[in-house]
């Protein structure tokens, strides 16, 4: 028994002795690096449980206020989603990350919100590589030309959106209308989706992989980050339906005018300097990385404007006397204009029309919230 039993026990001691010192030779290197202060927490998950807790309360700069009195006020390394990462804070911080691109440092997604957004076999793919090439189209997306097709919509789509979900009630929660009116925005610019049905259905999809970001990143049935895969999964094969459609109004060369044209459609026909187009997954990586980008950022802001508004009603009337100034001032160059020049009069009554709608706008999306 004794003579069985012996092998397996060299084997054993054989095998702790190797890890032991692939144990000490990684710590030793380690040890030569410089990390700044702070700890990775649980291995895998990290410390994205704390970080996603304080979310839930409604504190999530508590996460990072408690390190940075604990660590660092200017940088201190964390783990979540499952990478270890470094926090810069505070203004250096910001510049340094701002000033600093592709020098010391790249844009970069965690592997874990790559499996929500990309598709599997584009996981790995370079982050750098990727943002070169989104580059390549945001230009021509963004020149003044286009940007005056843009006003006219972002202004139909508010007032529908006003008189939709503000008009009908005394009190509304500003938060959640202004992503929805964000993200109705963004597939109208994107996608040309016009459907308020197409937009709903695209919303509720991609409420669950907003939701999977910042989430503890355990792939089960059941759990948030799960469920934002599968999310990010039924998004990208509804933008490849809408590339395939798209193709054939090109085909057929029923085009909108290329001053207005959507972000989708300008990749499908945009080549490169060897004359290849970006294929279908590659475009729909983009757009919903876009709009993953484009929705919370936009949605707080706004949030954030209406909320400090109410707050401070000095503030609120000075914005509604500039308003109200602006548009008197409109309106006397509209009369002035209309005795003495009727081709200034037609530029006049234009900048009329579209400042005053949203004059209008802001004066009832302000007064439904103090409502």
């Amino acid at each position: 028994m004794d003579d069985l039993f012996f092998p397996y026990f060299i084997h054993l001691v054989a095998l702790s002795i190797s890890f032991s010192l692939i144990f000490l030779i990684y710590k030793k290197k380690s040890s030569n690096i410089k990390f700044p202060p702070g700890r990775t927490g649980w291995p895998i998950i990290g410390e994205a449980w704390g970080f996603v807790m304080a979310g839930k309360r409604g504190t999530p700069e508590k996460f990072f206020n408690d390190r940075m009195k604990k660590y660092s006020t200017e940088v201190f390394q964390t783990s979540l989603f499952g990478d270890n990462m470094a926090v810069f804070c505070g203004a250096s911080g910001n510049k340094f990350l701002f000033s600093s691109e592709n020098k010391y440092v790249a844009t970069w997604w965690p592997r874990t919100i790559k499996k929500i957004i990309y598709f599997p076999e584009h996981v790995d793919n370079s982050s750098i590589e990727e943002t070169a090439a989104l580059r390549r189209f945001l230009p021509e997306f963004l020149k003044p030309e286009a940007l005056q097709h843009y006003i006219p919509i972002m202004d139909s789509i508010a007032r529908e959106q006003l008189e939709a979900d503000w008009c009908p009630h005394k009190q509304v929660r500003v938060f959640p209308l202004s992503k929805k009116y964000t993200f109705a925005l963004a597939c109208r610019l994107f996608m040309r989706i016009r459907d308020p049905d197409h937009v709903t259905r695209l919303a509720n999809q991609f409420a669950l992989v907003t939701d999977g970001l910042v989430s503890v990143p355990i792939n089960f049935p059941g759990t948030t980050y799960n469920r934002a895969i599968k999310g990010g999964k039924m998004i990208r094969e509804e933008l490849l339906a809408i590339m395939k459609q798209r193709e054939g109004e090109l085909i057929s060369d029923n085009k909108d005018d290329a001053g207005a044209i959507d972000l989708l459609t300008r990749m499908l026909i945009t080549s490169d300097d060897n004359g290849k187009t970006m294929n279908h997954k590659e475009i729909a990586n983009k757009i919903i990385g876009l709009l993953v980008a484009s929705h919370d950022t936009t949605s707080s802001s706004i949030t954030m404007v209406m909320y400090y508004l109410a707050q401070h009603p000095c503030i609120y009337q000075k914005v509604l006397k500039g308003m109200v100034f602006l548009s008197i001032l409109l309106l006397l160059l509209n009369i002035f204009t209309i005795i003495h020049d009727s081709t200034l009069y037609g530029m006049s009554n234009a900048l009329f029309l579209v400042l005053m709608p949203r004059y209008k706008s802001l004066h009832f999306m302000i007064f439904v919230l103090w409502i």
